[in-house]
C-alpha cells in the first residue's frame, strides 16, 4: 500500500507539470535552459531565507512570520530573473523558432515560471514524498479521514501552476510598469501561502478550505493571464 501511496502522491504533485514540461518545453532547447536558469534563481531565494532564518531565532517556530520574508524573498528573485530575461531577450529572439512573434516573451516567461514552480515542488514535497513510503502514515490535522501526503501533493501541484502564471503576469506587469499586475502577484502569492497553514489547523475541513482558496486563485490568475494573451494578440493582428 505504501508503494500506491507513494506513486499516487508523486504523479499527483509533480504529473501536471511534468507532462507540461514534456508537451512543451522539453522539445525547445531554449526553454529547457530558461527553466532550470530559473529553478536557479529559486534556490537563490530560498538560500537567503534559509539564511535569516538561521539568524532569526526568534520566529524559528512561527511559519506566519517566515512566509513574510520567504514569499518576498522569491518575488525580488523572480524581478532578477525579469532584468536578467530582458537583456539577454534580443539574443533569445535571434535563436527562437519565430524571431519575430510578439509572443516569445509569454513563452519565456511560462517556462521560467515552471522552473521556479517545478524547483519549488521538489524542495518543498520531496522529504515528505519519501516518508510515504513508510512505516506509518501522517493524517492531516485539519482533515483526519486524509493523510498529509495527498493534502500536500494537491497543494505542491497548485502551486507549479501559482508560478507559471504568476511568472506571465510579472513579466507583463514589469514591462508594462503595471503596478495592479505586480501587486496581484504579491498578494496572491501571500495570499496562497497561508491558506496553506489551514492544513495544519485545528479548522475542521480547513485542507478543504486550503486547496479550494487556491485554486480560485490559480483561476483568477488564469483569467488575466488570458486577457493579456488575448490582447497581445489583437495588437499583432
Amino acid at each position: 500500500m505504501t508503494l500506491f501511496t507513494f506513486f499516487g502522491c508523486a504523479l499527483t504533485a509533480y504529473g501536471p507539470c511534468l507532462a507540461i514540461f514534456f508537451g512543451s518545453i522539453a522539445p525547445n532547447a531554449q526553454l529547457v535552459i530558461l527553466m532550470v536558469s530559473s529553478a536557479f534563481f529559486w534556490l537563490l531565494s530560498l538560500l537567503l531565507a534559509s539564511a535569516i532564518w538561521f539568524m532569526a531565532k526568534s520566529s524559528r517556530e512561527t511559519f506566519t512570520s517566515t512566509i513574510i520574508y520567504t514569499v518576498l524573498l522569491q518575488e525580488v528573485f523572480r524581478w532578477f530573473l525579469f532584468l536578467l530575461i530582458n537583456r539577454a531577450e534580443q539574443g533569445l529572439n535571434m535563436v527562437a523558432r519565430h524571431p519575430k512573434s510578439k509572443f516569445n516573451r509569454s513563452g519565456y516567461a511560462f517556462s521560467a515560471g515552471l522552473g521556479f514552480g517545478l524547483m519549488f515542488g521538489v524542495i518543498s514535497y520531496i522529504t515528505l514524498l519519501v516518508q510515504s513510503l513508510g512505516p506509518g502514515v501522517l493524517m492531516c490535522n485539519s482533515c483526519p479521514n486524509m493523510s498529509l501526503y495527498f493534502v500536500s501533493a494537491i497543494t505542491t501541484s497548485i502551486f507549479i501552476l501559482h508560478h507559471c502564471v504568476w511568472m506571465m503576469i510579472s513579466f507583463t506587469g514589469f514591462t508594462q510598469r503595471s503596478y495592479s499586475r505586480i501587486a496581484w502577484v504579491l498578494v496572491t502569492h501571500y495570499g496562497a501561502s497561508y491558506l496553506t497553514l489551514l492544513n495544519s489547523s485545528t479548522i475542521n475541513l480547513g485542507c478543504a478550505y486550503a486547496v479550494l482558496g487556491n485554486v480560485v486563485l490559480l483561476l483568477a490568475s488564469a483569467i488575466i493571464v488570458f486577457a493579456d494573451l488575448r490582447n497581445l494578440h489583437q495588437k499583432s493582428s
